[in-house]
């Protein structure tokens, strides 16, 4: 399965591999030069993976699903004593409606800050994906790619999808025309992410992640196509060990 985030300068046993099997050791980036005893988070690249089999019936053709993210932009700032670190991840996503698992970023984003006491606010930052506290549970995956069409079916008449009488944005290349042809039917995606919600606050405590023994941080995918980017916010506020 994908490696976890590791970053230089950390120890390895901070970050496991995302996957429910046994962990693996992690890879470390090296960070760009720096005079501080911690190097900021901005000067690291951390790149990390992943990994999500779907059940049976939702997997494709040959085998099952695998998915990359990538920890960007970075930044941190420590102001009387508050650690205020925010972070991007990026989730390649699949066709269709899918889930993935995000915990394990979000652990090694406290492990890498040395993260104490505080919250991890959570964010999707698209309007046809959502961001819930769940159980990360093969058929319960399932269970979820089948009902929300249910709940919001595709085929119903919805003003959103009525693209000729929309216009794009003024400077778009090519003009409405163009816009028109690239913008995607996907009303029914836009509703179910604003049933579902698009932001999540855990607690931390102890250097740990506030969360029921079965709850996952998962992001969900509304309207996947093949290869397409998604990006999660990150930004932990509290106390670490420095702090």
């Amino acid at each position: 399965m994908a490696a976890g985030l590791a970053v230089s300068g950390f120890p390895a046993a901070a970050f496991r591999r995302i996957s429910p099997s046994s962990p693996a050791p992690a890879r470390a980036l090296s960070p760009a030069t720096t005079t501080s005893s911690r190097p900021p988070l901005s000067a690291y690249y951390r790149r990390t993976e992943v990994g999500l089999t779907a059940p049976q019936s939702c997997r494709p053709a040959a085998t099952g699903t695998k998915s990359r993210a990538v920890a960007l932009a970075a930044s941190t700032r420590e102001t009387s004593g508050l650690l205020i670190e925010y972070t991007q991840v990026e989730v390649v996503t699949q066709p269709g409606v899918a889930l993935f698992d995000i915990t394990p970023q979000i652990k090694a984003l406290l492990a890498v800050l040395g993260a104490t006491e505080g919250v991890v606010h959570v964010l999707s930052r698209h309007t046809t994906t959502a961001v819930v506290i769940n159980e990360m549970e093969g058929r319960l995956v399932d269970d979820v790619r089948q009902f929300l069409p249910k709940l919001v079916p595709p085929g119903e008449p919805y003003l959103h999808n009525d693209i000729h009488l929309r216009d794009g944005p003024p400077d778009w290349p090519g003009g409405n025309a163009a816009w028109r042809a690239q913008e995607p039917v996907n009303a029914h995606s836009h509703l179910q992410a604003m049933l579902l919600g698009q932001s999540e606050t855990v607690p931390v405590h102890q250097g740990e992640l506030v969360l029921g023994t079965w709850q996952s941080v998962i992001l969900v995918e509304l309207d996947g196509t093949e290869g397409r980017v998604r990006t999660v916010g990150l930004q932990f506020m509290g106390r670490g060990r420095s702090t």
